[in-house]
């Protein structure tokens, strides 16, 4: 697949529903962007509804082979590494806009290649709170393999998603500054969050600390 073709598909995925403007925004004439569109909505990656580009169920599926940060095929399932982060009964929760509404999850981030998984945690977090802690504040607590199918039964994303607990005192909480989607909430603030990712019901909600789950999620909120 051509790389202007892959930076499409990652920008529906991270926003469905884009006008032709906003998606190829930086691209001109020269890049043959109407032509690589084509290519996807003829490849049935994208559709078009009106004056907007949808992500199909197989664009997703596609391009989600890639690592998302360099465009290339991993083959393998992508691995996340989230953090479990409480302070007087609040956690950091993240949330995520889509067209149609929000969903949330726990702040979260990707080891780089090569990248001991101690230096990926200290990064991961303070690229979510603007707070650098040290490797022993972190705490492994679950790996999560989860498949997310669509409510047809096609798998969108197929990831392992490692938890870490999150030891913080008052100083490291009011050192953060937190990027704009994290905020502090309670947990019967949580509780009523709607799309809610499986992972916090396991982990605040439920306080499950089997420290290896597999299950899959019936969702299509990245296509609505």
């Amino acid at each position: 697949m051509h790389y202007v073709q892959k930076i499409l598909l990652k920008r529906l995925l991270t926003q469905n529903g884009q006008k032709y403007s906003i998606l190829t925004l930086g691209y001109n004439f020269e890049d043959n962007i109407v032509f690589h569109l084509k290519q996807l909505i003829n490849n049935g990656f994208v559709k078009k509804n009106g004056h907007a580009y949808i992500i199909t169920a197989e664009g997703v599926k596609t391009i989600t082979r890639y690592d998302l940060t360099t465009i290339e095929d991993t083959g393998f399932k992508t691995f996340f590494v989230g953090f479990l982060c409480n302070f007087n009964a609040q956690y950091l929760i993240k949330e995520h806009s889509v067209k149609h509404g929000n969903f949330y999850n726990l702040p979260s981030g990707k080891p780089r290649f090569g990248e001991p998984i101690e230096k990926a945690l200290v990064r991961a977090f303070e690229e979510n709170t603007g707070a650098i802690l040290k490797p022993n504040d972190f705490q492994y607590q679950s790996l999560h393999l989860k498949t997310v199918k669509t409510s047809s039964g096609d798998i969108l994303f197929d990831d392992a998603f490692a938890i870490y607990k999150v030891n913080i005192n008052r100083s490291q909480k009011k050192a953060m500054r937190l990027n704009k989607h994290i905020g502090w909430r309670g947990v019967e603030e949580i509780r009523s969050l709607p799309n809610r990712w499986p992972e916090i019901d396991i982990c605040i909600l439920n306080r499950n600390k089997m420290p290896y789950l597999c299950y899959e999620v019936v969702s299509d909120y990245i296509l609505n």
